[in-house]
């Protein structure tokens, strides 16, 4: 948590609220009560997005992670990590040749 606090503060954003569900790492996100609360403060307004440690955390699951790609679709909001490149508006992509 330590370092999605850390990119929070760097990126100059405000932490509205902190969710931590201790959840088994591999069950469905549908059961924990913080991913919800979450969800809802985005939807509310409360928030513009959702700073995760690691994405994984969001969903482990294929039905979570479709569910989070909907969510997300739906209501604009940000999803990110402190290892996620924000500003790639000039970034390249390459692909190797296949020899």
């Amino acid at each position: 948590m330590a370092s999605a606090r850390r990119y929070v503060a760097d990126a100059g954003w405000e932490a509205v609220e902190t969710y931590v569900d201790r959840a088994a790492p591999f069950e469905s996100r549908a059961l924990c009560e913080g991913w919800h609360n979450a969800l809802a403060a985005v939807e509310q307004g409360k928030a513009a997005g959702i700073v995760t440690p690691l994405l994984v955390m969001l969903g482990h699951l294929e039905e979570d992670r479709a569910n989070l790609a909907a969510w997300q679709a739906r209501t604009g909001a940000l999803i990110t990590t402190p290892w996620a490149v924000v500003d790639a508006a000039g970034a390249t992509v390459a692909r190797r040749s296949a020899a």
